[in-house]
């Protein structure tokens, strides 16, 4: 059989993320893609970084179709092929992760800091439904680094530290992890401390609140009493401090979560193979309006000081078996569930008396089975086919505010939530096949199809009173839940394929994509919720509720890069989308534009060095729905080199980074950026977020 790259691995290396590889890895961790072809050597390294101290998600970036709506320097909520937030599922070492706040601050992918990331894995397309429950814009798998088991009995003593600077900030992190280990135990200690101050743009203009500040502890312990069987326990602890979110209408105050996790995988057989994972997870979280910018003043009135307190308490399970040989493939068996319970309060700092209970006891259940099958149906063709059912149960307790006893529509709206039936169930059911050939040994052919779907969050389903509690939509716009909401349905259509040879590779897809019953705002004739909305945010625009419309989407993405010399090589990607309703003529909220990245990379066996060119071309297909404001188009320069040395045995392990970006200071603004919120001297209210301006950074890491 002709060689089909079903499984294979691309590497995006770059600076803070640190992982020791090689000698030609630089310091980042892996972020590979499933179903991705590449050139022969199956690595296209994009050695360029964000530098010392940002957020791990906006790596999604060097992904063809991935990308981030940005929030904050720590809120960043990854997206691909123009779904985000809750339509993407991710994993934190093979347990579903969730926020603690209702407005995504703490996203999924900021649980872990950059240098205690061991790799991030995207799931290129279609993701099969072994991939997680509700993937139906994809899913995203994080590993964090840990221990290994050693190949004998002597104790080994390993680990690495890492310390990086930026100066668009004067960002800071220091991180490391220790751990002892031999072939029957391994323990590990680790931590991150990272800080950084507003961060500036051109002429030395300031975002303001953008300062962010998140420590880190993770500890763990591995058993392998034989070759058959492992069990793993870990713990993380992370401590988010005073770190702005401009763009929405409060800071992060902290965000203090507990995840604890067991694990076991084994061979219970010689055909049979399994694998559990069992997790907690709690969550304390507090946003102001009040702690790092001046309190509002809507409408010209009076300052209106807010804070809000909301707590997270989630578990769950994977118990999935493999039979490695079944029908000329292996199957895959799997039962998943979890159960998350959101609190929120908001609360007066300057008046005891005032509370609105805005999340009580939020509740969603999730629970699901699937089976998998991937094998050789003929020669040169191979099938990926998965079923899925999820059965999901949400509900929510009687809600109430002391507005209510003062204000009587207020009143009423609480009366008809209390009185309105909060208790929901959803079936869903997921299916995904994806054929593949090999045409040749330099060409291999993919097309697939899907049916994926999602239930509503308890945003979309239990936001009773007009607020901005909307999972990080970040339109400036109030909103209203619907209890009657319906799952959306996706009808997904791929074609791709892998070309690779003469030092070349090309992998382009085309997909489309149909979503019945897509959850969107839309203005709202409802008089109760028009007249409430009109006080908590006097003058602005009308509030949205959360309803089912029809939507689709479709694009292109591809990668591509040649090897220029032995040392100098090329590399690129581009992506395209476009989302739209059917039944109206109003685009998708927060699609990126045309947008594309181009490295030359000279690299020799100790260092190396790039050049970046990034660039997206304007967005003016816009949702008028959300007030969503046209983007003009950008190209920016990014340097960036690595040495390694190795002259010396003591300097083995030893890696040093620097590099530039945006080399000449350009003013310019990524469409998916939310709009101002915060009073700040340099920028209006409403007006979108820019980018960082010049960032020179520098990182050092050894490694033993």
């Amino acid at each position: 059989m002709k060689q089909i790259i079903n499984k294979q691995w691309i590497g995006f290396l770059g600076l803070s993320l640190s992982l020791h590889v090689s000698a030609e890895s630089i310091l980042m961790p892996t972020i590979t893609i499933e179903g991705q072809g590449a050139r022969p050597d199956q690595i296209a390294v994009t050695p360029e970084s964000g530098g010392g101290a940002l957020d791990s998600a906006v790596l999604l970036k060097r992904v063809p179709g991935g990308n981030v709506n940005s929030n904050g320097p720590l809120t960043n909520i990854p997206q691909y092929r123009g779904l985000f937030g809750n339509r993407l599922g991710v994993q934190l070492n093979g347990i579903s992760v969730q926020e603690v706040g209702p407005n995504a601050m703490d996203t999924r992918t900021s649980t872990v800091p950059k240098s205690l990331v061991r790799s991030i894995k995207v799931h290129r397309g279609i993701a099969p439904v072994s991939a997680g429950m509700e993937t139906i814009g994809g899913a995203i798998e994080i590993n964090s680094r840990r221990s290994e088991f050693s190949n004998n009995s002597t104790p080994k003593i390993s680990g690495f530290a890492n310390s990086g600077f930026s100066s668009v900030d004067t960002g800071r992190y220091f991180g490391g992890l220790m751990s002892l280990s031999n072939d029957t135990h391994r323990f590990h200690v680790g931590g991150n401390t990272e800080k950084g101050n507003d961060y500036r743009f051109k002429d030395n203009q300031k975002v303001r609140p953008s300062e962010y500040k998140r420590d880190v502890i993770s500890v763990g312990y591995g058993l392998r009493p034989n070759e058959k069987h492992e069990i793993s326990l870990d713990y993380d602890y992370k401590d988010t401090g005073n770190t702005g979110t401009p763009s929405l209408p409060m800071d992060i105050g902290y965000v203090r979560t507990h995840l604890g996790s067991f694990g076991y995988q084994g061979t219970l057989t010689n055909n049979l193979d399994v694998k559990f994972n069992g997790f907690f997870n709690r969550g304390d979280h507090l946003m102001s309006n009040n702690l790092l910018r001046p309190a509002p003043r809507p409408g010209g009135g009076n300052q209106r000081f807010r804070d809000a307190t909301t707590t997270l308490e989630s578990g769950g399970y994977n118990l999935h078996f493999i039979i490695p040989e079944f029908q000329n493939g292996h199957l895959l068996v799997g039962f998943d569930g979890d159960l998350a319970v959101n609190n929120s309060v908001i609360s007066d700092p300057t008046n005891g008396n005032f509370f609105l209970n805005n999340f009580v006891n939020s509740t969603k259940e999730r629970y699901s089975s699937f089976a998998e099958w991937n094998g050789e149906i003929m020669k040169d063709l191979m099938l990926e086919v998965g079923f899925r059912y999820t059965y999901i149960h949400m509900n929510t307790d009687r809600v109430s505010t002391s507005m209510a006893n003062v204000m009587m529509p207020v009143h009423n709206l609480q009366n008809r939530f209390n009185n309105s039936d909060r208790s929901k169930n959803d079936h869903l059911f997921d299916a995904s096949a994806v054929l593949r050939y090999a045409a040749s040994n330099n060409l291999n052919l993919e097309i697939g199809v899907a049916r994926k779907t999602r239930a509503p969050s308890f945003q979309e389903r239990f936001l009773w009173i007009p607020l901005e509690s909307t999972g990080g939509l970040a339109d400036g716009r109030v909103y209203v839940g619907d209890t009657s909401l319906r799952p959306e349905k996706s009808y997904q259509v791929e074609l791709g394929a892998n070309l690779y040879g003469g030092g070349a590779y090309f992998t382009p897809r085309a997909f489309y994509r149909y979503v019945n019953d897509f959850i969107q705002g839309l203005p709202t004739n409802d008089a109760l919720t028009n007249m409430v909305a009109g006080g908590i945010q006097p003058g602005g625009p009308g509030p949205l509720q959360f309803s089912n419309i029809d939507a689709h989407l479709w694009g292109v993405d591809f990668e591509t890069g040649y090897t220029i010399t032995d040392y100098l090589r090329v590399d690129g990607i581009l992506s395209f989308v476009r989302g739209k309703r059917t039944n109206g003529n109003d685009n998708l909220y927060r699609i990126a534009p045309v947008n594309g990245r181009l490295s030359l990379t000279y690299e020799r066996s100790d260092w190396l060095a790039s050049l970046t060119y990034v660039g997206a071309m304007k967005q003016d297909k816009v949702a008028a729905f959300n007030g969503e404001q046209e983007t003009s188009g950008y190209s920016i320069l990014n340097v960036y080199t690595q040495y390694r040395p190795s002259f010396s045995k003591k300097t083995e392990g030893l890696t040093i980074a620097a590099g530039v970006n945006n080399i000449i200071d350009t003013k310019y603004v990524d469409h998916l950026n939310g709009i101002n919120r915060a009073s700040n001297i340099n920028l209006a209210m409403g007006q979108r977020i820019p980018n960082p301006g010049r960032n020179v950074f520098v990182t050092l890491r050894y490694d033993w």
